[in-house]
């Protein structure tokens, strides 16, 4: 194939590049970031895009965040790309925290636990996949289904991690809008000013560089 890479990386160094990018996540944010910016769109839709990015990365949207910040783009009429963008801020570094942060204040605002360290959050996760799996498998067979992971899921990590990801998120994202909309409008206002100083200057030397 004509685009595909002459050395195939191995299955480590794709986890490796997935955890920690090539060029470094400072790098890959200023790339991304550069991007946003200079999207040839609305200030106002950009802003969104990134707002609705942003509050996805909250909730219990595993593997799911990038569909849910497209979804909510084009809801809310905001730049799909500037979502996707703003929804790499879940990450495999940052996901933990997030979670941590999410359930805890659901946890709190629900009356139910005390907060949990980020290893049993994706070990409910985990038992939840496993039940669910295994009625799958079990909806066809005579095997008995399961749903004691399931509802210890639901009831001590889901509903708490849905209700504080969407305050967390809001707010986030809130703020988020705020703060792109005016870096976007100063970043265009400069580089108009730019423009128009460079016009100048070639008007003033009769059209030469």
């Amino acid at each position: 194939m004509v685009f595909r890479r002459r050395i195939e990386h191995t299955f480590w160094e794709k986890i490796r590049r997935t955890l920690w990018p090539r060029t470094g996540w400072r790098r890959a944010g200023q790339y991304l970031w550069h991007r946003v910016v200079r999207l040839p769109d609305d200030p106002r839709r950009v802003a969104r895009g990134v707002a609705v990015g942003i509050f996805a990365c909250f909730g219990p949207y595993l593997f799911h965040d990038y569909v849910i910040a497209m979804g909510l783009a084009w809801l809310f009429r905001g730049n799909v790309f500037a979502a996707l963008v703003a929804s790499c801020v879940n990450n495999p570094l940052t996901l933990p925290f997030f979670a941590v942060m999410s359930v805890t204040l659901g946890q709190t605002l629900l009356g139910v636990g005390e907060g949990l360290p980020s290893w049993q959050i994706i070990g409910f996760f985990g038992g939840a996949v496993s039940d669910l799996g295994y009625n799958l498998w079990a909806m066809f067979t005579e095997a008995e289904m399961r749903w004691l992971g399931l509802g210890l899921f639901v009831q001590s990590i889901y509903l708490p991690y849905l209700l504080g990801g969407t305050i967390i998120g809001t707010a986030a994202g809130l703020c988020a809008y705020w703060i792109v909309l005016s870096l976007v409008r100063a970043y265009r206002g400069l580089r108009i000013a730019r423009l128009r100083a460079r016009n100048e200057a070639l008007r003033e030397n009769g059209g030469r560089e």
